[in-house]
C-alpha cells in the first residue's frame, strides 16, 4: 500500500464530501452552490486514487479500509439528507393565490433565471415545463419542497406558502445544474397586512 497516496485519497474524499455537503446545503450562503462541481470532482478523484493507493505493492490490511467506508457512508447520509430536509413551516396564508409559470431548459429558467417576486403569506402555485432533453427539477430553498424529478416535455406544479419575507434561491436540483446556470432569486416581499398588523 502506497501510504502516501492512501492519506491524499481519504483528504480528497473528505474535502470533496464536505465541499459537496456546503453546496447543497445553500441556504447556508449563496457562495457555496459555486463549490459544489468542484468538490464532486474532488470527492470523484480522491474515490479514483482509493484502489491506486491501496493495491499498490500488494494487498491492503483491512483495517485500512475502515476509515474509507466511515467517510463515505457519513458523507452520503450527509449529501442525501438534503433532498429529504422538509422546508420551514409556513405561516397563515393570506388567501392570495400567485400562479407563476416556468419553462426549464439548459440550462436556465425562462432563459434568463428572472427574479421570482410574491407576498408573504401568499399560496404560490409554480408551474414548471420541462422544455429541454433532460430531467430538471425545481426547489426554493428553505421555502418550498423540492418537485421531483420533471422529464422532458412533463409540466409539474409545486404548490407551497411563501413563508418568511425575505430573499431565497430557486434551483434545479439535478446534480450539476446549478453550476450550469439553473439558479434565480426568489424574493418573499412582506405583504401590507403583515405590515399593519406589527
Amino acid at each position: 500500500m502506497d501510504k502516501g497516496l492512501y492519506i491524499a485519497s481519504v483528504f480528497f474524499i473528505f474535502m470533496g464530501i464536505i465541499g459537496t455537503w456546503l453546496g447543497l446545503f445553500a441556504e447556508i450562503s449563496e457562495t457555496f452552490y459555486e463549490m459544489t462541481g468542484i468538490a464532486l470532482v474532488i470527492l470523484i478523484l480522491g474515490i479514483a486514487m482509493l484502489p491506486i493507493a491501496l493495491f499498490k505493492g500488494g494487498k491492503p490490511p483491512v483495517e485500512s479500509f475502515i476509515p474509507i467506508f466511515a467517510l463515505l457512508v457519513v458523507g452520503f447520509f450527509t449529501i442525501g439528507w438534503n433532498f429529504v430536509v422538509p422546508a420551514e413551516e409556513a405561516g397563515p396564508t393570506t388567501g392570495v393565490v400567485e400562479r407563476i409559470y416556468l419553462l426549464a431548459g439548459e440550462y436556465w429558467f425562462n432563459e434568463t433565471n428572472p427574479d421570482i417576486v410574491v407576498s408573504e403569506g401568499s399560496l404560490v402555485e409554480v408551474t414548471v415545463d420541462n422544455v429541454g432533453v433532460v430531467v430538471h427539477s425545481f426547489r426554493v430553498f428553505g421555502v418550498s419542497e423540492d418537485s421531483g424529478n420533471i422529464l422532458p416535455g412533463e409540466k409539474v406544479t409545486v404548490s407551497f406558502v411563501a413563508g418568511k419575507a425575505g430573499v431565497y434561491d430557486y434551483i434545479c436540483t439535478i446534480p450539476g445544474h446549478v453550476e450550469l446556470g439553473m439558479k434565480g432569486t426568489f424574493i418573499i416581499e412582506q405583504s401590507n397586512q403583515t405590515a399593519t398588523s406589527e
